[in-house]
């Protein structure tokens, strides 16, 4: 890949993640951005940089991606190459860390501390674990996959601060979140019924 092109597709990513309502897999990646916009810019270095050391273009998106994970802003001085490994060893071993992050939150299932429900408007126990950064982002995701609980939060939670943006993360971020909803699911089961 060229530095222009990674450069195109950190634009397209950035729409994705901000403000705007754009989709990077429903438009494949095209945006409005221009190669003649590349070569306006002081930081062209950063996209030349990634570009020959990663090379395959499902590696450069990759990283792109889980950089914009740890900085929805996409400032560039953010960008390293430490996000991108703890993200990938993050998705090499996603079983086992939803496991381990829902394993202590499904411990006071039995004493009526629901993980998910809602209690006149107060953020739920699961939304609280996220914030205080024990529950990672992947595993929200997996588990409103497996439990479909964001419906019933956007109905209760409409006025939150905090929810929407969470929400708005989970959307943009499920797109290129690929684990094996079947053994999720497996432990789920297993971990409810202990």
């Amino acid at each position: 890949m060229e530095a222009v092109d990674v450069y195109l597709m950190y634009c397209a990513l950035k729409a994705h993640f901000g403000k705007s309502d754009y989709d990077f897999v429903k438009y494949g990646g095209k945006s409005s951005a221009t190669k003649k916009s590349f070569w306006k810019r002081n930081d062209r270095y950063f996209f030349v940089r990634i570009s020959r050391k990663y090379k395959d273009e499902n590696i450069i998106k990759d990283y792109l991606i889980s950089n914009f994970i740890k900085n929805v802003k996409g400032w560039l001085g953010d960008f390293n190459d430490e996000n991108y490994i703890e993200w990938k060893k993050k998705i090499q071993s996603i079983t086992h860390i939803f496991e381990e992050e829902i394993t202590p939150l499904l411990e006071d299932f039995e004493k009526g501390k629901y993980l998910i429900a809602l209690e006149s408007k107060n953020h739920p126990k699961l939304l609280k674990e996220y914030l205080g950064k024990r529950v990672s982002i992947e595993t929200m995701i997996i588990l409103d996959d497996l439990a479909k609980f964001s419906d019933d939060w956007n109905k209760e939670l409409s006025d939150d601060v905090i929810w929407p943006e969470v929400k708005k993360m989970m959307n943009n971020y499920k797109k290129f979140l690929t684990y094996d909803k079947n053994k999720c699911n497996i432990v789920l089961k297993k971990l409810i019924k202990e």
